[in-house]
């Protein structure tokens, strides 16, 4: 059950044909109706959106704790980085057995129950937006929701040719300007809360991280001897 809740946000963030054998896939009627922000919204909002983008664009890496709220209000952690371009490791705590890595050009998905290796184009994912080399709101993603407040700020995204496969909201604290958490909203609707804490901007990480070693595999002949 712990890893089928888990894995309701993972079909926001990767395509969720992947899943389909953990969680099943509401149809396309059923899925929530999605609508961009039409220019005369999005003028409005322009100088506000364009910080973001220059914020985000900016982040060179993250190292950040992170807890996860699911849709049935199940509590899991573990540990986010992020080394822009094309880098990011989700590393959940035990006993959740879930690992994601992306190299750079893909998503990798490991799950250890099941023994089982997924491997996914990281531009096709809705996550994969955070780690492109430039941030842009108006290219393969586009807004859905904007919400400004004092100290705050909450922008709506989804696929702009896969609008119905999932959103994502990112919650910023303002001024100064930090990423804070993500809100994820799967393909039936359920909404999964991802916090950021104690995070770290622009550290250094070892690249080792970021290579993803198949668990199922024998690293060295002296392992594979002993199997």
């Amino acid at each position: 059950m712990l890893k089928k809740i888990i894995t309701i946000a993972l079909i926001t963030l990767m395509p969720a044909v992947s899943f389909a054998a953990d969680v099943n896939i509401a149809d396309e009627k059923q899925k929530p109706a999605v609508t961009f922000l039409a220019n005369a919204e999005m003028a409005k909002y322009k100088a506000t959106i364009a910080r973001v983008e220059n914020y985000l664009s900016g982040l060179t890496s993250i190292i950040s704790e992170f807890t996860q709220v699911a849709p049935d209000g199940a509590l899991t952690s573990g540990k986010f980085f992020l080394e822009r371009p094309g880098r990011m490791r989700w590393q959940y705590n035990p006993p959740t057995p879930v690992l994601m890595v992306a190299n750079g050009s893909e998503m990798i998905y490991y799950d250890y129950e099941l023994e089982q290796l997924t491997h996914i184009p990281l531009d096709s994912t809705l996550i994969g937006f955070l780690a492109q080399n430039k941030i842009s709101f108006s290219n393969s993603v586009g807004i859905i929701s904007f919400e400004e407040k004092t100290g705050s700020i909450r922008i709506g995204i989804a696929q702009r040719e896969k609008p119905t496969d999932g959103q994502l909201v990112l919650e910023f604290s303002d001024k100064p300007l930090l990423i804070r958490n993500m809100v994820v909203t799967d393909t039936s609707g359920q909404v999964t809360t991802v916090s950021l804490n104690n995070a770290n901007f622009g550290a250094k990480i070892d690249e080792k991280l970021f290579e993803f070693r198949d668990p199922r595999k024998p690293r060295n002949p002296a392992e594979k001897a002993k199997q």
